[in-house]
């Protein structure tokens, strides 16, 4: 063997062992060799990172708009209570789907943080609550009872985008 081809072996037996797997590979990790940055760069192990949180700032994004969706709708709800029974029941069930699919949605992705889940779980009782209520007719009690309903309603969602780090 002559002393380049032992030279290229080397070298390739070097870079070999240096194999770098996609899920080892840190961005923003300072202190990685050049070797390991080339190697995470070829065999995809930034591009994996990159579209994982793509994915995570689509679904934070959808959430987020499914939060002020909710918010709109509690709005219109409260815009409601001033107006006839059938608008009241349509905008109540407008706030139940938009709050359903939402909550849905944060138990299938944040389902397994015990903080988030003890808010979802206050937020589908209020909700049951809201739909097992019969809507009686419009009396200054009842709407003013149904505006401090919706307030607290507000508060909760608002407590849960907080806490989950959502925008307003």
């Amino acid at each position: 063997m002559t002393l380049r081809q032992l030279a290229v072996l080397s070298a390739v037996l070097v870079l070999s062992g240096c194999a770098t797997k996609p899920g080892e590979c840190d961005a923003t990790n300072r202190d990685s060799s050049m070797l390991t940055k080339m190697n995470c760069d070829y065999s995809g192990g930034y591009s994996d990172q990159v579209k994982q949180k793509e994915l995570a700032l689509n679904e934070s994004r959808q959430q987020n708009a499914m939060f002020r969706q909710v918010y709109e709708n509690i709005q219109a709800q409260q815009l409601s209570t001033k107006t006839d029974l059938a608008s009241q029941q349509k905008a109540q069930a407008a706030l139940n789907q938009s709050l359903g699919k939402l909550l849905t949605s944060l138990k299938a992705r944040h389902g397994n943080e015990s903080q988030v889940q003890k808010q979802i779980a206050g937020l589908e009782q209020q909700l049951k609550a809201s739909q097992a209520a019969p809507t009686t007719k419009a009396t200054p009690a009842t709407l003013k009872a149904k505006q401090e309903e919706l307030k607290a309603l507000q508060k909760k969602v608002n407590q849960l985008q907080f806490s989950l780090g959502y925008e307003e």
